[in-house]
């Protein structure tokens, strides 16, 4: 994304002022030179006009008040003598500055373009304003681990309406999707990867961000669901957050209490987004003291997402659904706000100026341009792992409605896309390693989707359904070939595409890899934990006719009895029994010949269930 940035700058004390109709400013635009600008507003109308902003008074007049807001900030900010508005590559940022008190109290966000519409909500030629300050920030270096942990904290005490938690908890939940494991429903999620805190004090916040920060595995996004509230005597009020007090009642939290809470995960959180009306609120510019959301930024935290204006409950839900959808999907966090906005205007009717209020606080650190390949790549692996797993739940579950195969066939497909696509994009050279060690990935998803084709077949459509898996099982071999020659001593890679040469082929062409394999897995069979060696051990030693080896079963019986041996001796839960056990029921209900594999000889279903028949004794 291409960076603009927009300075304003003037002198005497920037902590507090008043905007006063005339008074003049220096504004550093782009690349453009220094030029004066005026205040086009004095202080008490602008109070005026954002009263009409918070659902005080009549549609008309909120319209007119925001009509008058928008062409004032727009005067303000020149953007028709900025070329880079117009031309050049899209999206851009407005990295905007604001150092002065009165002018961090403007809905810039409201700006307009030159044929008089909102500016930050255009589909095309893309472009989102965020706001900064210039200051030494307390932070340190910040940690940048792919795999999210969200921190959901909520608050509804006594005195306000009900916040709207469960919707953004289920936003939050289908925003981390591919980042939440297949579990039964009703099963406890233990993947950190969301950590609701309900009915939250100020104490509770304290000590969850505490023990987060503790851990080795500290919470990556804070999200806070609560009412902001007004403190302090009306010439010094403030908006502070209505939190939960020890005794149940309604604890009005200051904007400092609550970057002091969320202090010990500075250097780790990289986004702070507060559903919270009047969370960024600068409207009082008589005291030095600032919004939450400005507080929180400054203290060191890179980016903080907030409004400035009263937040519908709709918009509020929209926002998170929009704005983590897009942001752990691995997009850039200006374009996630953008998404979010864009979002709230098509949504006005229900969501109102929610579009202004959204401000966006953003500092981004070095290196922040690779972090968004490495979470995209992370939640791409990680989605097709969860892929696998829906697959795996569909084939066990005994389903019988085709459309549930369809579905599913579908996601896994387009994740295996996904990670394709990357595999072949400009970045994927800087992940070389990462991806030729999921190549593996590649191919077991390939084998899924065979699974479910196959499966698919049983239930109409079966010419098709078998082209299908037919050419899945094809990919599947092709991916676990390259993952086996690209690091010989992977024999469970090199297990998988000699089964499958094997099923499709009836032959195994290159009895070297088999050999291979057999001498790879023999030397991990000597290591701890040994339970994948012996597996695939056992599975060569099926497979040793079809590399013109002499048959080999009483080895292969004896290789899953050390398995058993050394998963029970090592405590370890059974999963590589059962996925041992299941690999040779494929060869007993799926890769036979009267399914059509092993041509021109017979198939190893009699051999795979007599191994089987050891499993079970």
């Amino acid at each position: 994304m291409r960076s603009v940035l927009i300075e304003f700058h003037r002198f005497n004390n920037l902590e507090t002022g008043s905007l006063r109709k005339g008074d003049p400013y220096l504004i550093a635009a782009g690349g453009q030179p220094v030029r004066p600008s005026e205040m086009p507003l004095d202080h008490a109308p602008f109070l005026d006009l954002m009263r009409g902003l918070r659902y005080l008074e009549g549609a008309a007049q909120r319209d007119e008040a925001l009509k008058t807001l928008s062409a004032a900030v727009t005067a303000l900010l020149g953007v028709g003598s900025l070329p880079d508005l117009s031309a050049g590559e899209f999206p851009v940022q407005l990295d905007l500055v604001v150092n002065a008190a009165e002018l961090a109290a403007l809905p810039f966000e409201a700006v307009m373009d030159a044929a008089g519409q909102p500016l930050l909500v255009r589909a095309e030629k893309s472009i989102e304003l965020t706001r900064r300050v210039r200051h030494d920030f307390v932070e340190t270096a910040l940690s940048w681990p792919a795999r999210p942990r969200v921190l959901f904290a909520w608050a509804s005490p006594p005195g306000v309406k009900a916040v709207p938690h469960e919707d953004h908890a289920a936003a939050l939940r289908a925003a981390l999707e591919r980042w939440l494991p297949v579990q039964a429903a009703g099963a406890p999620d233990n993947s950190g990867a969301l950590t609701i805190l309900p009915e939250a004090s100020i104490a509770a916040l304290a000590k969850a961000c505490a023990d987060s920060a503790s851990s080795g595995t500290p919470f990556t996004h804070i999200h806070l669901l609560a009412h902001g509230y007004p403190v302090g005597l009306r010439h010094r009020e403030q908006f502070g957050m209505a939190l939960h007090a020890p005794d149940g009642s309604l604890d009005a939290v200051l904007p400092e209490k609550v970057t002091e809470a969320l202090a010990p995960l500075r250097g780790h959180v990289f986004v702070v987004t507060l559903a919270t009306c009047d969370a960024a609120n600068e409207a009082n510019t008589l005291i030095p003291e600032k919004s939450i959301a400005h507080d929180l930024h400054v203290s060191g935290f890179p980016v903080v997402v907030a409004s400035q204006l009263p937040f519908t409950v709709s918009g509020s839900t929209l926002m998170v659904e929009r704005f983590y959808g897009a942001l752990l999907a691995g997009e850039d966090a200006r374009n996630a706000l953008h998404q979010a906005r864009v979002a709230l205007h098509a949504n006005r009717a229900k969501t109102g100026h929610d579009w202004v209020s959204l401000v966006g606080y953003v500092r981004l650190p070095e290196g922040y341009a690779q972090h968004l390949t490495n979470v995209w790549l992370q939640a791409v692996l990680a989605s097709l792992k969860n892929a696998q797993a829906r697959s795996d739940e569909v084939v066990k579950s005994g389903v019988a409605r085709p459309e549930v195969f369809d579905s599913v066939a579908m996601i896994l497909g387009d994740r295996i896309n996904d990670l394709e696509k990357f595999r072949n994009g400009a970045a994927a050279e800087q992940f070389k390693g990462v991806l030729e060690e999921n190549l593996g990935l590649l191919g077991s998803a390939e084998k899924r989707l065979a699974e479910l084709h196959f499966e698919r077949g049983k239930l109409g459509g079966g010419d098709e359904s078998r082209a299908k898996m037919r050419g899945a099982l094809q990919r599947s071999l092709d991916w676990y070939r390259r993952g086996f020659e690209h690091n010989l001593s992977h024999h469970w890679a090199g297990v998988q595409y000699l089964s499958l040469e094997s099923v499709l082929a009836g032959r195994i062409e290159d009895p070297a890899h088999w050999h291979a394999c057999v001498a790879a897995a023999r030397i991990d069979s000597g290591k701890s934990k040994p339970h994948w060696a012996h597996g695939s051990l056992a599975e060569l030693f099926l497979l040793a006719p079809l590399a013109s080896q002499p048959a080999q079963e009483a080895a292969a019986v004896a290789a899953l009895e050390a398995m058993r041996k050394s998963v029970e001796a090592s405590g370890d839960d059974r999963f590589p029994l059962e996925s041992t056990e299941r690999q040779l029921n494929r060869y007993v209900a799926w890769w036979t010949t009267a399914n059509g594999f092993f041509p021109r000889r017979a198939d190893l279903a009699q051999q795979a269930q007599r191994l089987l028949d050891v499993m079970h004794r």
